[in-house]
């Protein structure tokens, strides 16, 4: 439990998850000695303040030389503090710790800054987040409003910030001179035109309907009648404005961030969430889409150039390049399935062949070609399909349906697709999980697909070329919705997912499930040392072990698939500790030449048997990432057993 195959070999425990809403990460903490000559009544967690240059720190533990601080202002000096009457000697010191003293500072640190992150919307909001998403470098969640509806939010220095949704205005016949950034006057009300949206015609032959989205308007109201703009703009206003708003609560939300342009800085973020309108967002402007009259989709896709969404048994597309017509007159259309799509993916094609999966809730269908003009729907699976939010990509198409876990991938001749298992050695566990399924995204640093299940337990599928391996985690927050992908403008990867506290975490951060304790355990199988019915006098074990910071671990074993008949071992050793650290990111004389970071860590095991199970754990909030590479066994041969 709790832990992960590594995709280069051994297995490793797995990283923890943190809070956020763009305050600085928790893990990110850092700790400082302040020397004191009196600790006078000063107690944890208390901020103190020097009386003299007004510097401050939070306390967050007090030892023999002085006080541990966190969230330092200011610079110290030799002064008292206002709060508890201590004598201090400042500045403060930093580096003064290593090993396992360093590790839990750090980690006392990182509870304080945790305290600091707030749910979504908190206090305007309630109830679970609905979806989480990253678009140019900023965090977006959706949760409901206590008032009715649902907010959307965007991470920031200083926490959550709701984001204003404008207002938008129908309008008809609007001329070439209608533009985006005009104001728009009729009368005495005026506001700034933000975005034209035009749903059927074209400005240019000046018979057109659709809807500008504005600013608050100044002065007043609209109403139904003519309008003009700041560059020459005339067009026919059809009603008077409202404003936009997320209106039915409870939806689950599904984006994709796509380019309908070409130009590089028009990539845009897309949502549907099954009970409102799709929406366009490009980080100002929010647009409402209108793919027909009642139609809330649930799934959404990027393909040849098209806006695609799903809804019940159908799926409808835009316009070529278009994502705000879809009207059938400028090649927007509709494909009637015989199935609910449960989600749509793009897979690799040639230069003549464009293919998408199109996932139904029972069987799986290819849609090749590049338009309405072409395009040709095949059935390629009558009997499998996948689970809404499961289809995941990474290289080949990963899904969960109710056979358990199935990929897809181009076989030799392009356009062609072949579909296999990968767990069919877990399948028992993954049926009784099925009904539970919650998420899914992928990690791509490590290579692994991961299913998520609303009673906290996960499965993380390491790929390897050769095999899959899954292995099972267990979170104390649900994970209900989440967003995996690259750093805006860098390479690095980042995953975060929403819970039903509300709360947005991101993953492979720090050494805790935020705050908690990570518990997690290993128990290999049992080993012949390639000497079947061979009794053997086992003596020494050896971990070959690689950390990325302070680490411990205890280890015990068991013989002769622990038959009550032999002598087991009845202690738990706790075999070693490791302590990273790279050599250009030293203080001199502010480190220990004792730390290692790669070891070998070897246990007695003294007892006589066939074969020995080795098993590991450990549960801990400030203990970081390690891999276990391999073990080597030290025994000697007795006889072979009658």
């Amino acid at each position: 439990m709790n832990m992960e195959e590594n995709i280069l070999g051994g297995y490793a425990t797995i990283k923890g998850y943190e809070r956020f809403d763009g305050r600085p990460s928790p893990s990110n903490a850092v700790y400082h000695l302040l020397p004191v000559t009196d600790k006078g009544s000063v107690s944890v967690v208390v901020t103190i303040v020097g009386a003299s240059s007004g510097a401050a720190a939070v306390v967050i533990a007090i030892t023999d030389d002085g006080f541990v601080v966190t969230k330092t202002t200011g610079t110290w000096g030799a002064e008292n503090t206002t709060t508890g009457g201590a004598s201090v000697t400042g500045p403060v010191i930093g580096g003064s710790f290593a090993g396992e003293a360093s590790a839990q500072y750090t980690n006392l640190a990182a509870d304080e800054y945790r305290a600091d992150i707030a749910p979504v919307g908190a206090g305007v909001c309630s109830g679970p987040v609905l979806g989480v998403w990253y678009y140019k470098g900023i965090v977006y969640a959706f949760r409901n409003k206590i008032a009715g509806g649902v907010g959307m939010f965007r991470s920031s220095a200083t926490g959550w910030q709701e984001v204003s949704l404008g207002y938008e205005v129908a309008f008809s016949n609007a001329n070439t001179n209608t533009v985006e950034g005009d104001t728009l006057t009729q009368g005495g009300v005026t506001a700034v035109i933000n975005r034209v949206v035009v749903e059927s015609g074209t400005l240019l032959s000046g018979v057109n309907t659709g809807r500008l989205i504005i600013s608050a308007p100044a002065g007043g109201n609209f109403a139904a009648g003519a309008a003009t703009s700041t560059s020459g703009g005339a067009l026919t206003l059809s009603v008077a404005q409202t404003a936009i708003t997320i209106q039915n609560p409870n939806g689950r939300f599904e984006f994709l961030n796509s380019n309908f342009t070409g130009n590089v800085n028009d990539v845009r973020m897309y949502g549907v969430d099954g009970l409102n309108r799709p929406f366009e967002f490009d980080g100002t402007v929010f647009v409402p889409l209108n793919p027909g009259s009642g139609i809330h989709p649930n799934h959404i896709a990027s393909h040849q150039n098209h806006l695609f969404v799903s809804y019940l048994s159908s799926i409808l597309h835009s316009a070529i390049g278009d994502p705000y017509n879809w009207t059938t007159t400028a090649g927007a259309g509709e494909i009637a399935l015989s199935d609910h799509v449960t989600g749509m993916m793009r897979q690799v094609g040639s230069s003549n062949v464009a293919v998408m999966a199109i996932y139904c809730r029972n069987r799986t269908y290819m849609l090749y070609g590049t338009d309405a003009t072409e395009w040709n729907v095949i059935i390629y699976s009558d009997d499998v399909g996948a689970l809404p939010y499961s289809i995941q990509k990474m290289g080949e198409t990963f899904v969960m349906d109710d056979r358990g876990v199935t990929t897809l991938r181009a076989a030799q001749e392009f356009g062609n697709f072949m579909q296999s298992s990968i767990s069919q050695r877990v399948r028992t566990w993954l049926a009784a999980k099925r009904h539970l399924f919650s998420d899914s995204h992928i990690a791509r640093d490590k290579g692994q697909y991961r299913l998520f299940f609303v009673d906290g337990s996960a499965a993380y599928w390491t790929i390897n070329k050769d095999r899959a391996a899954m292995m099972p985690v267990s979170l104390p927050n649900k994970v209900l919705c989440s967003v995996s992908t690259e750093v805006f403008g860098g390479g690095d990867e980042v995953i975060f997912f929403g819970s039903d506290n509300g709360m947005v975490y991101q993953m492979e951060k720090g050494t805790s499930f935020d705050g908690n304790n990570i518990e997690w355990y290993l128990e290999l199988v049992f080993n012949y040392s390639k000497m079947y019915r061979g009794l053997k006098k086992y003596r020494r074990i050896t971990f070959d072990i690689i950390a990325e910071g302070y680490f411990r671990f205890s280890s015990t074993y068991a013989l002769n698939y622990n038959d009550t008949n032999t002598a087991q071992p009845n202690i738990t050793h706790n075999v070693g500790k490791l302590d990273y650290f790279f050599w250009d990111n030293l203080v001199w004389d502010n480190f220990f030449w004792d730390g290692v970071s790669v070891s070998s860590m070897s246990m007695e095991t003294p007892g006589d048997g066939e074969n020995i199970s080795i098993q590991i754990n450990n549960n801990s909030d400030y203990h970081n990432r390690a891999i276990f590479n391999g073990v080597f066994l030290e025994f000697s041969p007795l006889r072979m057993l009658r």
